[in-house]
């Protein structure tokens, strides 16, 4: 092991290190669980929020900006903008965990051609609209076939809190709805 390498991360033949990555929905965006449970216990440094919705809302955005410890970078994108970027060795050399709001993002990131091995879906609210699958997960009409789009490109998806918490295969709790 090389002095400051990770256990368990490795180099690329250019001698990088290959980044932790960890794609999430969570439509409260950044909040304690996020930094405390997810960014200072798997020591990530960045966050990216994927959002058209968010970009464009430049009072939310600072907000969010605010909500971030210094020590943490933060990026907001909107989905084009994330692709490129990605596209472009962004996640490369940074541990990051990368948010969206809702299924239907990450779906419009993946069809830019950026490929998802495993999504993370932390908190969907219930509205009154939607049916709760999970005490922190709900979805609607549209995030079902959202999930069952996703899963047919070949990620897993998964439900949990933290990364401290069993992995819940969230298709199964999909796939239960009748």
């Amino acid at each position: 092991m090389f002095r400051g390498q990770e256990e368990g991360a490795a180099l690329t033949a250019e001698r990088k290190w290959v980044s932790k990555v960890i794609f999430r929905i969570d439509d409260r965006m950044i909040h304690g669980q996020v930094i405390e449970g997810w960014v200072h216990a798997l020591k990530l440094t960045r966050i990216t929020v994927v959002s058209d919705r968010i970009k464009g809302d430049k009072a939310y955005s600072k907000l969010l900006e605010f909500s971030v410890p210094s020590e943490v970078r933060i990026d907001i994108f909107g989905i084009e903008e994330a692709a490129e970027e990605i596209e472009n060795g962004y996640l490369d050399e940074e541990d990051t965990i990368i948010l969206f709001e809702k299924p239907r993002d990450v779906i419009d990131l993946m069809d830019y051609g950026i490929k998802i091995k495993s999504l993370n879906v932390g908190c969907m609210h219930f509205d009154g609209c939607n049916r709760k699958i999970k005490r922190n997960i709900a979805v609607n009409e549209d995030d079902i076939m959202d999930f069952k789009e996703i899963d047919s490109m070949g990620t897993k998806v998964e439900a949990r809190a933290l990364p401290k918490d069993r992995e819940i295969d969230l298709m199964e709790l999909i796939n239960r709805i009748k």
